[in-house]
């Protein structure tokens, strides 16, 4: 299955390509891995794909960029629990608060 493939069948908001925020080799992995099914529960690999980001050392921009992906996602439950892991954040700026509290809606 091509990268493409997989990041539609997963429902991966397009915003996560049009923005450059898939992470490369988690995606790869995740394609490697992927068994016919998984689809059943694709929000497993996109809380994935946000806890990737979130491991690391995002910059404010990225967090933001991630929690307007977040309110984009399919899975509304999963959304909201990513934008409680970036509230706990301790460098949490003014412009990433407000994209955690304001609901991002596609242009």
């Amino acid at each position: 299955m091509d990268r493409d493939t997989y990041i539609e069948l997963m429902t991966f908001p397009a915003e996560w390509t049009e923005w450059e925020m898939l992470p490369f080799e988690s995606i790869r992995q995740m394609v490697e891995t992927y068994e016919p099914g998984m689809e059943n529960a694709s929000e497993h690999d996109r809380q994935g794909a946000f806890q990737w980001w979130l491991k690391g050392e995002p910059t404010a921009a990225q967090l933001v960029t991630l929690a307007r992906l977040s309110w984009l996602d399919p899975d509304e439950g999963m959304g909201g629990y990513v934008r409680e892991c970036i509230a706990q954040r301790p460098d949490l700026s003014a412009n990433v608060a407000e994209a955690l509290a304001s609901p991002y809606h596609r242009a």
